[in-house]
């Protein structure tokens, strides 16, 4: 009887970075998701799995959309999907997290223009019904930090936050 394979290397996505992989011996990672919020999808049948640390809704407002478009959430979802589907997955298998998004200006007077967590979960929802798809499940909001992993193997996710310990999700 064996179990799933072991992880032998972690890929830790920065701020406005995508990956996809394939490789059953891979995590993806975005660590210290504040109002970030990270994109995470799996294929249960290829087992291609993919991930974008966003950091900010909307591309429209940002010089650098074309040379990091993974920095946005509504040019880093569909750039995720699209590689996704080019190497096999299928859109209607893609089991789709969200994570992060949190308030993270606690005790201090906000407006709409800078709870840019709140802002980034919206558009990150907005982004996927935008491509007729669904999130299977998030983690969103708060008032704390979050680190998200997921196995490329099995699709199994972790979230952390500190002081925590990890959830499986």
């Amino acid at each position: 009887m064996s179990g799933p394979a072991a992880v032998v290397r972690t890929t830790a996505l920065s701020l406005g970075e995508w990956h996809i992989s394939a490789d059953p011996e891979e995590s993806l990672a975005c660590i210290g998701l504040g109002s970030c919020v990270a994109f995470v999808a799996w294929d249960p049948v290829t087992g291609l799995a993919g991930m974008a640390h966003m950091v900010l809704p909307d591309s429209t407002q940002g010089r650098e959309s074309a040379t990091a478009p993974a920095k946005f959430v509504d040019t880093a979802i569909p750039l995720v999907v699209d590689r996704m589907t080019a190497r096999g997955a299928r859109r209607e298998r893609l089991r789709i997290h969200l994570v992060g998004g949190a308030g993270m200006l606690q005790g201090v007077q906000r407006t709409n223009s800078m709870n840019i967590g709140e802002r980034n979960t919206i558009a990150a929802r907005a982004a996927v019904r935008a491509l007729g798809l669904r999130v299977y499940a998030e983690a969103t909001g708060g008032g704390h930090g979050r680190t998200v992993r997921l196995s490329v193997a099995d699709g199994s996710m972790t979230i952390s936050s500190p002081g925590s310990s990890a959830v499986a999700a």
